[in-house]
């Protein structure tokens, strides 16, 4: 019963957080980053909860390009409680959610959204990762967490299912902050 309380709790929480970001919308934003210069860019994003979702928007504001949302073609259940057990069930496994498709192959630069499942990045983004050829791309992630993200090894994972070794540094944002990042989001896509 306390792990669902708890549960609700977080859920709730996360509710009012994302509410509370989409009325403080981003204005006068300034950022200098000449490597998007004449480049198509793309913003992919997968968010249970609406955390991922919101700062998808806020770097797809910020940097223009095309948005994008990863579905899955069954979704997973709403129960926190029933998702959790099924989340770590096909972790165990090694199962990938089946994705619908999203053509990448006009893109330059693709910034990917997930929020952190497990200690790791969420099954539909690990799908998407591995569905995808980022041969001649500029892959910069992003992430949203709640609890213990184990970033060197979601770098690892990435590194993995793309093929890639020259991934940009993530940047990792604990929920609970989220209204507050939009200058670290600026401030880290003026790092790349």
């Amino acid at each position: 019963m306390k792990f669902i309380l708890t549960g609700i709790f977080i859920l709730l929480f996360s509710l009012v957080t994302v509410a509370i970001c989409k009325i403080n919308e981003l204005k006068n934003i300034q950022y200098n980053q000449p490597e998007f210069a004449d480049k198509k860019i793309l913003t992919v994003y997968y968010s249970h909860n609406g955390n991922t979702k919101n700062v998808a928007q806020n770097i797809n504001y910020i940097v223009g390009g095309d948005i994008k949302e990863i579905e899955l073609v069954e979704n997973y259940p709403n129960n926190i409680f029933t998702m959790s057990l099924l989340i770590r069930k096909q972790i165990k496994d090694g199962y990938l959610p089946q994705i619908k498709d999203i053509d990448i192959s006009n893109y330059d630069i693709i910034f990917v959204g997930s929020p952190i499942w497990n200690f790791s990045m969420s099954l539909p983004m690990k799908a998407f990762l591995k569905n995808n050829n980022f041969e001649n791309k500029t892959l910069i992630p992003f992430f949203t967490y709640s609890g213990v993200a184990k970033k060197r090894k979601i770098v690892e994972e990435i590194e993995e299912l793309t093929n890639l070794k020259d991934i940009k540094k993530p940047l990792f944002m604990f929920e609970n902050g989220i209204c507050l990042v939009k200058q670290q989001i600026i401030n880290r896509i003026n790092n790349i």
